[in-house]
């Protein structure tokens, strides 16, 4: 029998399997343990990433609010018209000043229609998401609600704070407590009360007025109303005091401290009235009828009439009334609210500021006025040159046998005699019935002129605006018309011409005559047969004596202190 080879013995024991090693089983758990990490690291990695770019898929998908474009765009308007000229930064300013808080309002609108418009869409979307086959249920709809951004804040703030110091710029203490500027000044009781229960009284007084002496009125609050007809040669004054108190002791003293006082220095009579802290005094006076007055009125009405003195007039917060006038009247206006009314002047008449509305009819002598008038302005009747002169108007003319209009957007004239001279922006300019010279210079406006027999010079210049102009058939003239961007139109028989888009019309009519010059752009041209019929002769003035004593100019005096007329320009300035 065959016989195998002996088992090898056995190993002796151990406490580990033959061939394990402690170090490799370490080396292995560290590599374990260093891929979990990296997995870790990947998986954090990955997850930011998916964050960020979900955070920008939304800033992509927000949408901001349009109200920042448009205050940048009104603020970049605003600026582009005051370097134009067409609007001043003064006026801008101020009406900031009171109108700032509709910025405010009118932004907050907008937000609130967009946010109610964002509301609409997302609304429509869940119904879209939910309905079947429209989209996995539960699903937020597209896009996202509008942002108000840290810059729309920013802006805000700042129009907020530059409104509120224009307005402190533009108003003192006082004005911003109401009561001063324009509580007890106006009439208001309702501001007034917060000092006090009311109290009123009556009084009256009189001084001597030597001949050639003037009366100078100074009050700070209350209505100034002047009449000539003391015949004694006294000045009278009638007191009306208002006052505001919680108690009679103060009471009295306010009453006395706000009664006039007269004086007398450097051959002018003085009567002057007090500033009191809630408290008011209507004067009215009574002069020799060729005395001459000046007053100051700051808070309060100045009404003047039938007199024969020279009228000078320093209103700051009120209305001016002057009738029955037979010398020179001197205005210095300083309400934008306030309104202007002069009737029955026999003298120049100069007025000078800025205020609301003015009406001036039938004056006998020149007619000056200059500076800003937030209102309309309407003239009648005025035997005597013309100048109304404000920043975005000029006018000068003659004499105006009937009316005379002008507002924001319009210029109206009937019965002009010249030379007439017209300089507007933005205005529809028409005169009417016009004889004698016309140089009119317009830009933004139609321009409308009927001249009288016999035609006089006359010459039209307009940019982006129509011009037709009647001339009476059988006077003889020489036109140049043209215009560019516009068609020709006459009814003298007269042929144009066009090259390329300029239209021009020239020739003679009735064997010639005075030069009439029309050039417009973007605009027609009608020339056309009218049959007006001429002014009538002019009445001679009845004399006027003016009083040479008391400060009253003469003439002559009187005329050096209106500004001469404007020049007939050869163009629009650079301003308008």
């Amino acid at each position: 029998m065959s016989s195998y080879p002996p088992q090898p013995p056995p190993s002796p024991p151990g406490p580990y399997a033959p061939g394990y090693s402690r170090a490799a089983l370490r080396a292995q758990r560290q590599m374990l343990r260093a891929q979990a990490r990296i997995e870790q690291q990947r998986q954090r990695a990955l997850r930011r990433q998916l964050r960020d770019g979900q955070r920008r898929q939304q800033r992509a998908l927000q949408r901001g609010s349009i109200v920042a474009p448009l205050l940048i765009l009104a603020l970049g308007v605003t600026i582009l018209l005051s370097e134009l000229g067409r609007i001043r930064w003064v006026v801008a300013l101020r009406w900031y000043s009171r109108w700032w808080p509709l910025v405010m309002i009118g932004a907050g609108v907008i937000l609130l229609l967009e946010w109610m418009a964002d509301q609409r869409i997302f609304a429509s979307g869940r119904l879209a998401a939910s309905a079947p086959g429209g989209g996995v249920s539960g699903a937020a709809p597209s896009g996202q609600g509008r942002v108000l951004g840290g810059g729309l804040v920013f802006l805000l703030v700042l129009l907020a704070l530059a409104g509120l110091g224009a307005r402190l710029l533009w108003s003192p203490v006082e004005d911003a407590l109401a009561w001063r500027n324009d509580g007890l000044a106006d009439g208001s009781s309702e501001l007034a009360s917060l000092f006090g229960e009311r109290y009123d009284a009556d009084s009256s007084m009189a001084n001597v007025l030597p001949q050639g002496t003037t009366l100078m009125i100074h009050n700070p609050r209350g209505d100034v109303t002047v009449s000539g007809s003391s015949s004694d040669g006294q000045v009278h004054v009638s007191v009306h005091t208002e006052a505001h108190a919680w108690d009679q002791v103060l009471v009295q003293r306010k009453m006395r401290a706000l009664q006039p006082a007269f004086s007398m220095k450097n051959g002018v009579l003085s009567l002057n009235g007090n500033d009191v802290e809630g408290g008011e005094a209507d004067l009215t006076v009574t002069l020799p009828h060729t005395a001459a007055v000046t007053i100051v009125a700051d808070h309060g009405d100045v009404t003047v009439n039938e007199t024969a003195g020279a009228v000078t007039i320093s209103a700051n917060h009120g209305d001016v009334d002057v009738s029955g006038v037979n010398n020179s009247v001197t205005l210095h206006l300083n309400d934008d609210d306030a309104n202007l009314t002069l009737h029955s002047i026999h003298g120049p008449v100069v007025a000078e500021g800025h205020c609301g509305d003015i009406d001036i009819s039938e004056v006998s002598g020149d007619l000056a006025l200059q500076g800003d008038f937030f209102g309309s302005t309407d003239l009648e009747h005025i035997d005597g040159a013309i100048r109304f002169e404000t920043s975005r108007t000029q006018f000068s003319a003659a004499r105006l046998e009937d009316e005379f209009d002008v507002d924001n957007d319009s210029l109206d004239a009937n019965e002009l005699v010249g030379p007439v001279v017209v300089k507007a922006v933005d205005k529809n300019i028409t005169l009417d019935r016009v004889q004698g010279s016309v140089t009119v210079s317009d830009r933004n406006g139609s321009v409308e002129l009927t001249h009288t027999a016999p035609v006089d010079v006359l010459s039209i210049e307009n940019h982006d605006g129509s011009v037709d102009v009647g001339l009476p058939g059988d006077s003889g003239f020489d036109l140049d018309a043209r215009t560019r961007n516009g068609d020709m139109e006459n009814d003298f028989g007269l042929s144009a011409q066009k090259t390329d888009s300029v239209s021009t019309l020239q020739g003679r009519v009735a064997g010639g005559g005075p030069a009439v010059t029309i050039a417009t752009t973007d605009g027609d041209v009608t020339v056309r047969r009218s049959s007006v019929a001429p002014l009538p002769p002019v009445t001679p003035p009845q004399p006027i004596t003016l009083q040479r004593g008391g400060g009253n100019p003469t003439p002559a005096q009187a005329a050096k202190k209106l500004p001469a007329p404007p020049a007939a320009p050869a163009g629009l300035p650079r301003d308008f």
